[in-house]
């Protein structure tokens, strides 16, 4: 079977990238549920249509992602009931469970999405090669959906510009307290479920990455969107101040 080659640190490089990959599979086929989940919230059928078709584009980027572990002999570990990921399914389910359909958007085209083009971006700069070709691509797929639900959230903004924030507060300190959780310098809730052995996090450096960097970089993607959607910039930064460190 071909291996990955990379460097002399092979063995400490391949655990951290099977980590990578895995944390990857595992939130794509999180999105893949939650579009899914999403398509119930929906009565306007073409609305309903864009959110199974994002459903399946999360599904095909999962099988990507799993096609080149196993060409490459990764080591993966899917736990779509992992502590992190699976608080974040369970928040989005109870949005979805009562039709709300907005929150669903925010929590999985804005929240989980700018984590996800932020931290992909930073894996494929890092990685190179055809890995990090892999991650860029997907990357730029990722994008179309942050920038799907702008239009949407924006006219709902409008429509209500003071219910709207407040309950886009709600659901920030909802789910992203549990993204930043996720991203902390050590895992604040305890261990992902995900990465095959210790959390990953304090092995970033042999891919020359670091979880600052990349957990900086992400919110700062999230705060440009929330400034795009029209969440006033006296509310977003004091919420992103507030969230665990």
């Amino acid at each position: 079977m071909e291996t990955v080659a990379i460097s002399p640190l092979a063995g400490e490089k391949l655990n951290v990238i099977a980590d990578v990959f895995s944390q990857a599979i595992t939130g794509e086929l999180i999105g893949m549920s939650n579009f899914a989940s999403l398509a119930e919230t929906i009565d306007d059928p073409h609305e309903k249509m864009e959110a199974v078709e994002h459903a399946n584009s999360e599904r095909m980027h999962a099988e990507g992602f799993m096609a080149y572990a196993k060409k490459h002999g990764i080591n993966i570990n899917i736990n779509l009931a992992g502590e992190y990921w699976g608080n974040v399914r369970r928040q989005f389910l109870h949005y979805a469970k009562i039709k709300d359909f907005i929150a669903c958007l925010i929590i999985q085209e804005v929240m989980l999405e700018s984590f996800a083009v932020s931290m992909y971006t930073d894996v494929g700069n890092a990685l190179g090669d055809e890995a990090g070709e892999l991650f860029l691509s997907i990357a730029d797929e990722e994008k179309e959906h942050l920038e799907h639900s702008s239009d949407l959230l924006r006219a709902a903004l409008q429509e209500d510009p003071v219910g709207f924030v407040a309950r886009f507060e709600e659901i920030h300190f909802n789910c992203m307290s549990i993204l930043a959780k996720f991203t902390a310098a050590t895992d604040l809730s305890g261990h992902c479920g995900v990465c095959n052995g210790d959390c990953m996090k304090g092995s970033l450096h042999h891919i020359d990455l670091d979880i600052a960097t990349m957990r900086g970089n992400a919110l700062a993607l999230y705060a440009r969107a929330l400034d795009n959607i029209g969440i006033p910039g006296e509310k977003s930064i004091v919420w992103i101040a507030q969230l665990p460190a």
